[in-house]
């Protein structure tokens, strides 16, 4: 007796299962699938919906990403017509930068102006011997002039203010010594930047005796020097003593001698730079005679007796030789000349010969 086959019906398909064996392991695996089909059409169908909503969110992105460019090319566009606008009149007013003021070069010339006063501030001279400028246009010629003019005037003014009674002293010396040396003797120049002292004695170098020999009287000035004696011309070291009245030449505790500024009858100096110095005296005054000195600081000690004896033209800066006061009828010869080293000694003729070398200017 034969198995009638089973009807299965596997959606609009019918099929027909002989054996239950075959039909029990089709349903079983059906049941195995389902939730695989259910899965896999449920993530299609997310799928799709998740598509759909991308495409769309894209077709918003590009649509704001066109018109926002669209946006920043009309905008530059806007900024290159601009520039193109302002570089144009800055040509024409360029061209035109001659001309009387007009629309065509005003803003050019405003322009020109605003920058020259913002760089000129950076390259303002910082003291009154800066002469440096910054170069003004041509448009700016008159203007620059009046700014410097300004500048310098407000730099003298706070130089004066700044300025020390004592520096002032020393710069009003200075000009005495301009006045007096200048174009006349070697060296000056390069002690222009050489500032003047006080005194280059100390009153503790002064022996006590010689202060209270001249106690009546107050010190200016003091400087070590070299004395040449009027006969044998021996070096001596002494020291030059300047006060009010008069100029004494010490020799430690003792004065040599003592030069009345009423029996001074002048001051000479040689042209070379050997730092002699011979202050000549009156022979009617009785004094011991013209004193013959070596100073290392020759400019400053000249200068200060000048201000002292308030006479300037009694300076004589000679070439060659000069002649001095040794005794009444009696003179003496000091010859200047240059060689390879410098020397002072007596020669043969019994006159003191300095040789001094001579530098380049």
């Amino acid at each position: 007796m034969g198995y009638k086959p089973e009807e299965y019906k596997l959606g609009k398909t019918k099929i027909f299962i002989r054996f239950p064996r075959t039909l029990f392991a089709t349903e079983d695996a059906l049941e195995f699938c389902k939730h695989q089909l259910v899965a896999r059409i449920q993530a299609t169908y997310k799928s799709c919906l998740g598509r759909r909503e991308y495409v769309k969110k894209r077709q918003a992105a590009i649509k704001l990403e066109a018109h926002w460019r669209g946006a920043l090319a009309r905008k530059a566009i806007q900024r290159r017509k601009w520039a193109v606008r302002i570089i144009r009149k800055f040509i024409k007013g360029f061209i035109s930068r001659n001309k009387p003021l007009c629309p065509d070069n005003e803003e050019f010339i405003v322009f020109v102006r605003k920058n020259y006063i913002l760089n000129l501030r950076y390259h303002l001279p910082k003291t009154v011997l800066d002469k440096s400028w910054l170069r003004p246009p041509g448009i700016l010629e008159n203007a620059s002039d009046l700014l410097r003019k300004m500048c310098v005037r407000n730099l003298v003014q706070k130089y004066c203010r700044g300025i020390t009674a004592e520096r002032k002293a020393m710069m009003q010396q200075k000009v005495v010594t301009s006045e007096i040396f200048r174009g006349r003797k070697d060296g000056y120049t390069e002690s222009l930047n050489q500032p003047f002292a006080n005194s280059r004695i100390n009153e503790g170098d002064i022996n006590p005796k010689v202060l209270q020999l001249i106690s009546h009287e107050k010190i200016q000035y003091g400087v070590p020097v070299i004395k040449y004696d009027r006969k044998g011309f021996k070096a001596r070291q002494r020291q030059l003593i300047l006060t009010r009245k008069a100029a004494y030449v010490v020799e430690l505790a003792k004065i040599k001698q003592k030069i009345e500024y009423s029996a001074l009858k002048g001051v000479s100096t040689s042209n070379p730079r050997d730092g002699i110095l011979v202050i000549h005296v009156s022979p009617e005054d009785k004094q011991k005679g013209d004193a013959v000195l070596q100073c290392g600081h020759m400019f400053e000690a000249v200068t200060k007796l000048v201000m002292l004896v308030k006479k300037e033209n009694i300076v004589n800066v000679v070439q060659g030789s000069l002649q001095f006061f040794i005794s009444p009828g009696k003179e003496g010869t000091i010859v200047f000349d240059t060689g390879p080293e410098e020397q002072i000694y007596k020669n043969k003729n019994g006159q003191l010969t300095v040789v001094s070398v001579r530098r380049k200017s």
